[in-house]
């Protein structure tokens, strides 16, 4: 866990003289969101070459932060994993890298009514914001940045659910946005209460990245006695470095768990970020710590803008087989890839099945070690 210290903020000039109470405020993180260069330069000292990068690729794919996020840089330049996932690089933009991407590789906007993406069977993607409080480099949404800051109205909204209602097969409703959790309360109250009131909808799954960027959103007890109310939630949430994780964390993890809400994650493996074996398996470990079950490792999905931060898909499963044997199976991720036009997840998992005969098989354990087995195929 990243242990700041006490009233770190105040390290800053720009917040010296913010109290504790407003700082852990979500509303005063949301509403002080850094947007600009000039706001930027009052918390780091910013070179030249950054303010040209900046100043070139922000109109295109703009620049957001809340203030405690950008607290958690160490270093404000590249090597440093938060500062990597939100000051702009010209990558973003460069065509010769970022050719083969696509504004939306999984044809999310092709929706039976708009704001419902329905790829599986039972279960429907539910966007109901494009605003988040951080705009990530990675995002897979990088539409959004293009598109503007703005929430789906209720008749919108009404529409998205009258949808789900006459597809009973629909069982699972993943909401998300941009971040469903920057959303005031009263609207989520109002969506969660249709959603909760229809009868083959089993669960109701949050994703958010709040946790990470403004984890006092859920020191808000009107949030919480949501959750509290609406049993079908979950919450999954998105780190990617261990760096990510602080007391803060902690605390709003409990918080939310208090509710009787799981809390689980999917991290991205991120170039220059995550991509690293040891890095991964601290992450796993922090995440278990504050009490968050890993959920997904993925690839990095084709996006334009996005496709720097691609690894070779073989980094993923050797990170994958690294992890096994060293991490107790509650600390161990799917590795999945999403594939283009909406074809769905696909697991990728190391090979540990030698040989296959009518009389045994042979297996290679964490280790190498090649074991015989009395085990039958059919």
């Amino acid at each position: 866990m990243n242990f700041l210290p006490e009233r770190y903020w105040q390290r800053f000039d720009l917040w010296k003289d913010i109290d504790e109470n407003l700082w852990n405020n979500w509303k005063w993180q949301l509403k002080n969101r850094i947007k600009s260069i000039q706001e930027l330069e009052k918390v780091f000292s910013i070179d030249k070459k950054k303010k040209e990068i900046f100043q070139k690729v922000s109109p295109v794919f703009h620049f957001g932060t809340t203030p405690y996020y950008i607290s958690l840089v160490k270093k404000p330049d590249y090597t440093d994993p938060v500062f990597r996932q939100i000051f702009p690089s010209f990558e973003e933009i460069d065509p010769d890298i970022q050719n083969n991407g696509s504004n939306d590789p999984f044809n999310e906007e092709r929706s039976p009514v708009e704001g419902i993406t329905h790829r599986y069977p039972d279960r429907v993607l539910f966007r109901v914001t494009t605003f988040c409080s951080v705009y990530c480099r990675h995002c897979m949404r990088k539409r959004n940045f293009i598109y503007g800051e703005r929430a789906k109205s209720k008749k919108d909204i009404d529409i998205m659910i009258e949808y789900i209602r006459k597809n009973r097969s629909i069982r699972e409703v993943l909401i998300s946005g941009g971040d469903p959790l920057t959303l005031p309360n009263k609207k989520l109250d109002y969506i969660l209460g249709r959603l909760q009131g229809i009868k083959h909808v089993d669960i109701i799954r949050i994703g958010s990245r709040e946790p990470v960027v403004n984890p006092f959103r859920f020191y808000d007890e009107n949030l919480l006695e949501l959750f509290e109310r609406y049993d079908k939630l979950w919450i999954v949430t998105h780190f990617n470095h261990p760096n990510e994780i602080t007391q803060e964390t902690k605390k709003a993890v409990k918080n939310i768990l208090s509710t009787g809400t799981p809390v689980l994650n999917q991290t991205v493996l991120l170039k220059g970020i995550n991509d690293d074996k040891y890095i991964i398996e601290e992450l796993m470990r922090s995440l278990l710590r504050v009490k968050i079950k890993p959920y997904y490792l993925f690839f990095c999905d084709p996006t334009k803008g996005v496709l720097h931060f691609r690894t070779d898909i073989k980094k993923g499963i050797e990170i994958m087989e690294y992890l096994r044997g060293r991490l107790s199976g509650l600390g161990i991720p799917t590795y999945a890839v999403d594939l283009p036009e909406g074809k769905g997840k696909v697991p990728l998992l190391p090979e540990y099945i030698v040989e296959i005969n009518d009389k045994s098989t042979v297996f290679r354990n964490y280790e190498g070690e090649i074991v015989k087995t009395d085990i039958k195929w059919g």
